[in-house]
């Protein structure tokens, strides 16, 4: 019995397979890297600074859990993390452990000011939740040093 073959539309559709398996291997290694939000080498950034470090998504999930972390230096001076209102414009802080001692509005934008009696760095924990997707831009500043410029992309 003799089968009618279309063998040119059987090499493009083998073409289109290959090129969807190429896809499909680039989706999941941008996964495993972080890319998509999801823990991995990439998702996180961090910032220095002279009194401390801020650890914070590079990119985040629209309406999922996410965390912002600050270490700031110990011994009993006032510390203060400075987060200017475009990250509060995408960016919804449902908790902060430990609490600040007052946060009010300065120039640059919130200003939280902590205080530890202790030599060891204060540990921070900003609990987040992005509240739309895209890419946010917004500064991120310690104490007296300038604000560092941050980007986070929003996946929806």
């Amino acid at each position: 019995m003799q089968i009618e073959e279309h063998r040119a539309f059987q090499e493009s559709f083998w073409k289109v397979e290959r090129v969807a398996w190429i896809v499909f291997g680039l989706t999941l290694l941008a996964a495993v890297l972080g890319v998509t939000g999801s823990r991995g080498w990439l998702q996180r950034q961090t910032m220095t600074f002279a009194g401390g470090a801020v650890d914070g998504p590079r990119f985040s999930r629209w309406e999922a859990s996410d965390t912002l972390n600050a270490s700031l230096a110990g011994g009993g001076n006032e510390r203060r993390l400075i987060l200017s209102p475009e990250f509060f414009r995408s960016f919804q802080v449902e908790d902060m452990d430990p609490p600040p001692i007052s946060a009010e509005a300065g120039d640059e934008g919130l200003v939280y000011r902590f205080r530890s009696a202790s030599r060891q760095p204060l540990v921070l924990t900003l609990h987040l939740r992005a509240q739309s997707p895209g890419v946010v831009s917004y500064r991120i500043g310690m104490d007296d040093e300038p604000a560092q410029a941050v980007r986070t992309i929003v996946w929806p």
